[in-house]
């Protein structure tokens, strides 16, 4: 796959709020210039409220990033992806407690074994999930966890269905400004 270049503004962050202990984390970016799924690199996914369903743990989701391997390594300069379970918001709520007060913003999802999960470096990145027809859909966004994968801590995106009106509003106006 090839790399593309081109500069970037913010149209909008946190939803329209202030963003504060992992509430409201996601920001959209309008690119300088038009771009078409023909454009080297460039592939679209798809935006579906389909996640308002109940969490269902065999549905298959991959996150992405550019994060650290270890907690005290480097970045990586290969973009690695991993499988991510979804699990009931419950689990994220039961191991984070009160230092984060999750809500229907949040997604919870990951292995639990220690071994696999977001790290240092893949906040912003994307959590993608199939639908029964193939196509894919960004459910999420890495937004934290527990550092890097430590054993029985999911890690938690924020919901992108739950942000999808201030979207299309935002991009609505975006689309405008071409």
């Amino acid at each position: 796959m090839g790399s593309q270049k081109d500069g970037v503004r913010p149209v909008a962050a946190s939803g329209g709020n202030e963003f504060h202990n992992y509430h409201h984390d996601i920001a959209l970016l309008k690119l300088s210039r038009p771009t078409s799924a023909r454009d080297k690199g460039v592939r679209a996914v798809c935006l579906t409220d389909a996640d308002k369903r109940p969490v269902n743990p065999k549905q298959q989701c991959v996150a992405t990033g550019w994060g650290r391997v270890k907690p005290k390594g480097d970045l990586v300069s290969k973009l690695r992806q991993i499988r991510v379970p979804l699990h009931n918001i419950s689990v994220c709520r039961d191991k984070y407690g009160d230092s984060v007060e999750l809500h229907g913003g949040h997604l919870c999802g990951g292995q639990l074994d220690g071994f696999s999960g977001a790290c240092i470096g893949d906040s912003g990145g994307p959590l993608q999930c199939s639908l029964k027809d193939g196509r894919w859909y960004l459910a999420g966004i890495t937004s934290f966890g527990s550092g890097c994968a430590k054993s029985g801590y999911p890690d938690v995106y924020t919901k992108l269905s739950f942000y999808l009106p201030w979207i299309r509003k935002q991009i609505n106006i975006a689309v405008d400004e071409y």
